[in-house]
């Protein structure tokens, strides 16, 4: 595992402290520029949803960015969690290459015969 670096920013701190709080927009507001239910704007926007590429077309619409900006956002944050994350480490080092799986399998094959 490599060594912890500070988290991402997420897509919710950007919308918060780049876009809803500097345009003096609310949740409710987002929520009705992009056609969206309030919780859906309201869970991104405090990281307790991730972006989907849907959302990602509706903000780059509507502020004017790359559907690609928010996209990478996302991504970063998720790799990160999963690079610092001990438990989803200690999975990835049960992962055996496929080629290392059918090596072995055709060894165990041939002890057979």
């Amino acid at each position: 595992m490599k060594q912890a670096t500070r988290k991402p920013t997420t897509v919710g701190d950007i919308l918060q402290y780049e876009y809803l709080e500097p345009l003096e927009l609310k949740i409710n507001d987002l929520a009705e520029i992009l056609h969206v239910h309030r919780n859906t704007v309201s869970a991104l926007v405090n990281n307790n949803r991730k972006l989907t590429t849907d959302m990602a077309f509706r903000l780059a619409k509507a502020f004017d960015t790359s559907v690609d900006f928010w996209r990478n956002l996302q991504a970063a944050v998720d790799l990160w969690e999963v690079e610092n994350d001990m438990r989803a480490q200690e999975e990835l080092n049960r992962i055996v290459s496929v080629k290392d799986f059918i090596a072995q399998r055709n060894g165990e094959s041939k002890k057979v015969a």
